[in-house]
């Protein structure tokens, strides 16, 4: 289904000779990127690659990244990302998880390559073959109609393998296109890793199944003002970061700001956006951000589009095409944890069927996020089924908390976690960035307390105040709660 959806603008005369995908290293036209996946796909069909087996790709932001995961498509393999940044351990224990002994890499990295695997396809930039050596593959060992494998970016645990069908990962891609209604004359800019599905998933393949141009730029090299840059040159009509480059983008100390008038679908997902940078950004550059939520298990849920007029940056949008859904558990009808299905849904997790069954139900996927629904049909964020914290008999939801936390203009960023007192009773501590650190931390807390009763209950003030230079993250600036939590005791 995926191969066919870009074969199809390939064979089509208005679109075979328009570039499909431009790099500083390489770039492709239609019909070239469908003549290099024809030629990778017979490469793997000789060396006896074909459902089941997984196909590992640690690739750069390159056309041959995409050249490697349309080839798999073509051969009904399963392809599984790594990141470009991972480690000889990290690489080996995604290979012992999936039982894979084949990976494709870049040409420079082969001696690499070779040394960790014993079945090595090497590509250029371009996507052209330069070595095959495949000696002894593996026996399939993924179900066959499985096409690819991500892996979460969870906050509060440890990642997992997640299984996307065939028809899953077109799905993923089809549905986001007619969402945001992309057509052939669309140009968009990815710098985020294409290896995670913010960048392949969100960003390049709806592009190419419109028919689109795809500007890629690797993440190593992607600064926020190079990219302002960029999008202004190429007159880039879609785009999408995370938090922290609209963060930088506001703070940069610019003479003339770049022209981003031809920016009709400026995006930021992975993390929740603040307003305060939303409209700062607004201010400085001419252009409304648009939230976009989702979960790896089924890709993008919500887009919020800004369609009644009235901007609301606080909230995640509508549901997309292609997804059903409904509130549980609530005590409203308007508010409970939000459960969907959709054809993009994820089949669950590798050799992980406890954690599959607690995800999946009755053909259904509890997102585990607690929404309310406004009364023109917008969806917010109140936070996570399972990360509140009970304080005298009262739930409150971290998201909540952070929310008026991260409004306040002397506060970057936070995290909002739970800790027990002497008598084993939770409390709310914040660990706050804040923006002059100077201050103790009694000192942060009385100011945070003052700030916070304006639009907090008491009960839902934090006892305990924790200043970072910086708080950690994962390369998509999602921020680590688990780390926090484990070393909130000690600060």
């Amino acid at each position: 289904m995926l191969w066919d959806a870009i074969a199809k603008r390939a064979n089509d005369p208005t679109h075979s000779r328009r570039l499909a995908i431009i790099s500083d290293e390489a770039s492709l036209t239609y019909v070239e990127l469908a003549e290099r996946v024809e030629t990778l796909a017979h490469a793997l069909r000789e060396v006896g690659v074909r459902e089941g087996h997984a196909m590992l790709a640690q690739l750069d932001n390159v056309p041959a990244f995409l050249v490697a995961l349309l080839a798999s498509a073509r051969v009904r393999a399963t392809f599984a990302p790594i990141d470009i940044g991972a480690t000889d351990a990290e690489i080996e224990g995604i290979a012992e998880l999936t039982r894979s002994d084949l990976i494709i890499g870049a040409a420079s990295e082969a001696a690499r390559s070779e040394r960790l695997f014993r079945n090595v396809v090497s590509l250029d930039a371009a996507g052209s073959v330069m070595s095959v050596r495949a000696p002894s593959l593996s026996a399939p060992s993924i179900a066959p109609n499985i096409g690819c494998m991500q892996f979460s970016s969870g906050t509060t645990g440890a990642s997992k393998g997640i299984l996307l069908s065939h028809e899953a990962f077109f799905y993923r891609s089809h549905y986001l296109m007619r969402s945001l209604g992309l057509t052939d004359a669309d140009r968009t800019l990815c710098a985020l890793p294409l290896s995670h599905p913010h960048g392949s998933e969100c960003l390049a393949l709806p592009t190419l199944m419109a028919g689109g141009s795809l500007y890629v730029k690797s993440p190593k090299f992607s600064f926020p003002l190079y990219i302002l840059e960029e999008l202004a040159k190429h007159r880039i009509t879609f785009f999408s970061s995370i938090p922290q480059f609209y963060d930088f983008a506001v703070k940069l100390g610019l003479g003339t700001p770049p022209d981003l008038s031809a920016l009709r679908l400026p995006f930021c997902g992975s993390a929740a956006l603040s307003q305060v940078t939303a409209e700062n950004f607004r201010t400085k550059y001419g252009v409304h951000i648009r939230q976009g939520y989702g979960l790896a298990e089924l890709a993008v849920i919500c887009i919020n589009h800004h369609d009644t007029g009235n901007i609301v940056y606080d909230s995640v949008g509508k549901p997309i095409e292609g997804i059903e859904w409904q509130l549980v558990g609530g005590d409203s009808e308007s508010e409970g944890e939000l459960v969907v299905r959709s054809k993009a849904m994820f089949s669950g997790y590798i050799n992980d069927e406890e954690a599959t069954r607690a995800k999946l139900r009755d053909g259904w996927l509890y997102t585990g996020d607690v929404v309310s629904i406004d009364a023109d049909g917008r969806f917010r964020i109140v936070g996570r089924k399972e990360d509140f914290i009970k304080v005298n008999g009262f739930k409150v939801y971290a998201a909540e908390v952070e929310k008026a936390i991260v409004g306040l203009p002397w506060i970057k960023e936070c995290a909002v976690v739970s800790e027990k007192d002497a008598l084993g009773t939770e409390r709310i501590v914040a660990h706050i960035v804040p923006t002059d650190s100077t201050r103790s931390s009694e000192e942060m807390h009385a100011l945070l307390i003052r700030d916070l009763r304006m639009t907090l209950s008491e009960h839902k003030l934090p006892k305990r105040c924790v200043a970072w230079p910086e708080l950690p993250k994962n390369p998509l600036g999602k921020i680590l709660k688990s780390q926090i939590a484990a070393v909130s005791t000690t600060k």
